[in-house]
């Protein structure tokens, strides 16, 4: 039995926002860092690495964050298997320097993607469909200019943030908590937008159906919705301005 797609569930960082990946590309060929590195650095940490214990709110945004952070970053052992999967003798392990880079990220994506924010607008006049999010994200320091205003929740129905329920993709019990809260009769009936190849494959793991948003074009991945949908989610002429 097939059933009706009912619910659209967007990635924030990368989809919503312009993508904090777009600050790591930069980086790393500014300082001749294979592309790609530092993101799989990221990925591959273990499950209590500082950066996923930021995103699951188990530590703070502070010193000894970015001290793990940077740490992680600079592992001998991390670069050597990175260039052993690819068959490469590792050259010598770069500096990163974990916390401008994070910075770097943030400002990167203070940026709405118009495409991604037009079709969210035009899903909620439609009025079929239950509009969420499903976010890794994390908690600024206090009276930093970057904690959230609540402008970006308001445009969802359910907003699931990892630091709020203590769990992030790609695991899957937090497509466990989306899928109840989003209410559907069965996960297929949710359309699962991510930039992030391990996040969509834990989605479609748990039964979600799922498009890939480009880091350099969203607007294709708006087209696949529209397909998807039968909607015309475009942006307008004037809209494009």
């Amino acid at each position: 039995m097939a059933f009706p797609i009912t619910a659209v569930l967007f990635d924030i960082g990368g989809v919503v926002v312009r993508s904090p990946l777009l600050a790591i590309e930069a980086y790393e060929t500014k300082n001749k860092i294979p592309l790609g590195y530092i993101n799989w650095n990221i990925y591959h940490g273990g499950p209590n690495s500082a950066w996923k214990r930021l995103e699951r709110n188990e530590i703070r945004m502070d010193d000894t964050f970015f001290e793990g952070f940077q740490a992680e970053l600079n592992e001998p052992n991390m670069w050597a298997r990175y260039h052993g999967e690819k068959g490469l003798m590792p050259p010598p392990v770069p500096q990163i320097d974990g916390k401008w880079l994070f910075w770097d990220m943030m400002r990167v994506s203070r940026e709405y993607n118009p495409s991604i924010v037009n079709a969210i607008e035009k899903l909620r006049r439609i009025g079929k469909y239950k509009i969420g999010a499903l976010t890794n994200n994390y908690v600024f320091p206090e009276d930093h200019p970057y904690r959230d205003d609540g402008s970006t929740k308001a445009l969802f129905d359910i907003y699931i943030a990892s630091v709020e329920v203590g769990m992030r993709k790609p695991e899957h019990r937090i497509f466990e908590y989306a899928i109840r809260a989003m209410g559907v009769e069965n996960p297929s009936q949710i359309v699962f937008l991510d930039d992030l190849g391990g996040n969509l494959r834990a989605a479609r793991e748990m039964g979600l159906r799922t498009i890939k948003v480009p880091l350099h074009d969203t607007e294709n991945a708006v087209r696949q919705l529209e397909d998807m949908l039968g909607e015309d989610l475009s942006l307008s002429p004037s809209s494009k301005l």
